[in-house]
């Protein structure tokens, strides 16, 4: 078995490899503007469908402490440096009030959602109604596309273990690099004597900060792990040629920011290998009409009908 790829050494969000494939389930509309203009839209991390989406991971840290660091003064400090310089850097959403009032415009991410999961009823469901569209695409090659971009991507993690786990390796390698670099004070940090230094707090505090922004990108409650949602996350700015005013879509009656991501591949297609149309949307001239579409945009690849059984 291939052994598991990670974001990088300190931040263990799994990565895809190559030869997987990555499903995106959107509607007329979005499969057009993807095949016609090579582009994604990317919803606003705050406006997604989990309301502690970006916040969670804050929580999972928070619970990790009181578990871990037995000296209750220390981790009193500890965390309270941690919450504020995660503030500071204004990456991971803030709660807002009941009446929408919260200030996310300086520091806002943007999300590509996909899945692993093809033809799945809760996908369906949640994005479609079974009317839409399920897109195949090659995991590497849509990587590939994006790389005149900023952007992070990976597997969204839902067990709480595994998000501790991730967190605490986190921490332990932060400690040990701060103690190599001097700050000796931080050994035995888990223990009832420890009390390091206001310095070495903060040090460990800045390091800790950008490690829960991040994970904070792809921790998810396990209420959304029949989603199997791989990510892509962008920042909203990039280039000269893009602005940061977001442009807003309805749904049901709510405006919902989002930015288009332009995929960047020379003369090629978007890596679409496969297209899915939704058991409901299953007139006759429907498959038909998908692949007269995708022929008239120079794309040959298989069009099916979901097989799941519904009855109305």
């Amino acid at each position: 078995m291939q052994d598991t790829r990670y974001m990088d050494a300190w931040i263990h969000v799994p990565l895809c490899k190559k030869g997987d494939k990555l499903y995106h389930y959107t509607t007329a509309e979005g499969i057009r503007g993807i095949v016609e203009n090579r582009e994604f839209m990317a919803t606003k991390s705050d406006f997604l469908n989990d309301k502690l989406e970006f916040q969670y991971a804050l929580e999972v840290m928070e619970r990790l402490t009181e578990k871990y660091i037995v000296n209750e003064s220390l981790r009193e400090r500890f965390f309270s440096k941690l919450k504020a310089e995660i503030d500071s850097l204004g990456i991971i959403t803030p709660s807002c009030s009941v009446d929408g009032n919260c200030d996310t415009d300086e520091m806002s991410f943007y999300v590509v959602a996909f899945s692993k999961q093809q033809n799945n009823a809760l996908l369906w469901a949640e994005f479609t109604d079974f009317k839409g569209y399920c897109l195949e695409f090659d995991y590497e090659t849509l990587v590939k596309g994006f790389q005149n971009r900023v952007f992070l991507h990976g597997t969204v993690i839902y067990d709480e273990e595994e998000q501790t786990n991730g967190l605490l390796e986190s921490l332990l390698s932060c400690i040990r690099n701060l103690v190599d670099e001097g700050a000796k004070d931080l050994e035995g940090f888990f223990e009832e004597e420890a009390d390091p230094s206001e310095a070495s707090l903060d040090k460990l505090a800045d390091e800790m900060a950008v490690v829960c922004s991040v994970y904070a990108m792809f921790f998810k409650k396990s209420f959304f792990e029949g989603e199997e949602e791989y990510r892509f996350v962008f920042p909203p700015l990039i280039n000269k040629l893009e602005t940061n005013k977001p442009k807003f879509r309805l749904l049901d009656q709510m405006f919902l920011p989002y930015i288009m991501v332009e995929f960047e591949g020379g003369k090629e297609n978007v890596p679409l290998e496969s297209v899915m149309v939704g058991a409901k949307n299953n007139s006759d001239i429907t498959v038909r009409g998908m692949k007269y579409f995708l022929r008239t945009q120079g794309i040959d690849i298989p069009v099916l009908l979901s097989d799941i059984p519904l009855r109305y």
